[in-house]
């Protein structure tokens, strides 16, 4: 981290750097995916988004550059930008590595090839002067089944620091369906029931279903842990299921 903060600093010293996050767990590409999501797009339009989680650095993945209309995201091919992607137009690019030296450590392109990378769109310097571009994404994003019958499998995308299980369900899907009021997600052999406003709409250690603040589908425990409570974990499926006021109760 101080090294890239070094490369950065050393051509634009006066250049604003935050650190958004120190806390995805090592090798966290989905996790960082997730966090990127929710924090990128309340940045000022121009920013620079360096991310490097990167496992397979020093491999055959590429580096990239996605370029959206108010951003430019900079970092590994390895599905980092898998959500981006589903929230906006974009352009990517492969970064050609040949142009930046024969000293690029091949355990260490954040320092070496993102953050120089960074450095040249800061000062102007065109994308396509670096890069080439690219189609071929890596990509892990899996929308939700639908099983028919009004039924739909889901899967938990992320637990976050409190627990609360996220779902590839969004409130525009849920929109798309016609806003349903009866939505019910069963867990083991019972079913939650509607979805809640926020957290305190229910007594303390309940349940409960609610949007989070980027429109997902979460399972929650009102000041609890629904992952642990539920015994869910990222990856696991969720069964959805609507009724209509035809259908009995």
């Amino acid at each position: 981290m101080g090294a890239m903060k070094g490369v950065l600093l050393k051509d634009l010293p006066d250049l604003q750097v935050l650190d958004v996050s120190h806390s995805i767990k090592a090798f966290g590409i989905k996790q960082a995916a997730f966090s990127l999501m929710n924090y990128a797009f309340y940045f000022p339009p121009g920013a620079v988004h360096l991310v490097v989680v990167d496992p397979g650095v020093g491999t055959r993945r590429e580096g990239l550059v996605v370029k959206s209309s108010d951003y430019f995201f900079i970092g590994p091919d390895n599905g980092v930008f898998s959500y981006i992607y589903q929230s906006t137009k974009y352009q990517a690019f492969r970064i050609q590595e040949k142009l930046f030296g024969k000293k690029v450590s091949p355990t260490f392109h954040g320092r070496d090839i993102f953050a120089p990378a960074a450095v040249r769109l800061l000062k102007g310097e065109p994308v396509l002067d670096f890069c080439d571009p690219f189609h071929q994404l890596v990509s892990f994003y899996e929308s939700y089944e639908d099983l028919g019958d009004d039924e739909y499998r889901l899967k938990v995308i992320h637990v976050d620091h409190f627990g609360n299980l996220i779902l590839n369900f969004t409130m525009k899907d849920w929109e798309s369906m016609g806003s349903p009021p009866d939505v019910r997600i069963q867990i083991n052999h019972s079913f939650l029931m509607g979805i809640k406003r926020t957290f305190g709409d229910v007594p303390v250690d309940q349940i409960l279903m609610t949007w989070d603040s980027r429109g997902f589908l979460q399972i929650a425990q009102n000041c609890g842990n629904a992952s642990q409570s539920l015994s869910k974990k990222e990856g696991d499926h969720i069964l959805l299921k609507i009724f209509h006021s035809s259908h009995p109760k």
